[in-house]
């Protein structure tokens, strides 16, 4: 356990690299060397839990077919990311079809990831009860192998395009993808977008229908970066130095 940086309430664990990607831009595992802001350009973020505890069954079939969230870090540490949650006064069906105020791609979003007081205390708050002060208990950061600077530079382009655009959620996954993009699809396809000689360089997307967290994690194109788990409401993070 790294003694210097871990706390109370955050444990950090340095695992040393085995495998050496060639041509992979080498960065820092932590932000400005802050260990409450993990993540470095270009990296994605991943978590199975999804956000429906308040809806039993539900939550948890989500949670095993598809997974909760993906996000990718940009250069100063905050996030690219999309959400398909209306506003209170919308209404889904208007949204699905027309869009929403907040439905789209955004960018320079805080990074809440390792956030200590990401939600308030709420005894009523089913997520609260779930998760506690933290975003998710359990995340995965993920790297792309041999990833160089301008693939990065390429995937952050693709990334700006769509927040500047607004690029709505697709509620749909599979159908009207042309402009439309759910979390996992849109760090996909900001990988895939990257074009060496004509020819798709990464494929996030293992199966090749619905794009979801296990895809990202067991991409042939993916490595673990970051492993960040709770016990006893304490953070522990394996990363990868």
């Amino acid at each position: 356990m790294d003694e210097v940086n871990s706390t109370d309430t955050i444990k950090y664990y340095k695992v040393s690299r085995e495998t050496y990607y060639p041509n992979e831009l080498i960065r820092s595992p932590f932000y400005n060397n802050d260990f409450t802001k993990p993540g470095a350009v270009g990296d994605i973020f991943v978590t199975q839990q999804s956000p429906l505890v308040g809806y039993p069954g539900i939550h948890e079939f989500v949670t095993f077919f598809f997974g909760g969230h993906a996000a990718v870090i940009d250069s100063n540490n905050k996030i690219y990311e999309t959400i398909g949650i209306p506003d209170s006064d919308e209404k889904l069906l208007d949204v699905m079809i027309n869009g929403g105020r907040n439905t789209h791609v955004v960018g320079d979003v805080f990074n809440y990831w390792l956030d200590a007081d990401y939600r308030d205390t709420n005894e009523t708050d089913p997520s609260y009860l779930a998760f506690g002060n933290w975003y998710r208990n359990e995340w995965i950061g993920l790297r792309v192998k041999g990833v160089t600077q301008d693939d990065i530079d390429q995937a952050m382009a693709f990334l700006e395009d769509k927040a500047e655009r607004e690029s709505q959620y697709n509620f749909l996954f599979v159908l009207f993808t042309r402009n439309k993009y759910y979390c996992t699809d849109m760090v996909s396809r900001a990988y895939e977008s990257i074009q060496v000689n004509g020819k798709q360089k990464y494929n996030l997307n293992r199966d090749l229908i619905a794009v979801t967290v296990n895809d990202l994690i067991l991409s042939k194109n993916t490595y673990i970066s970051y492993y960040v788990t709770t016990k006893n409401n304490v953070k522990h993070v394996y990363y990868i130095g």
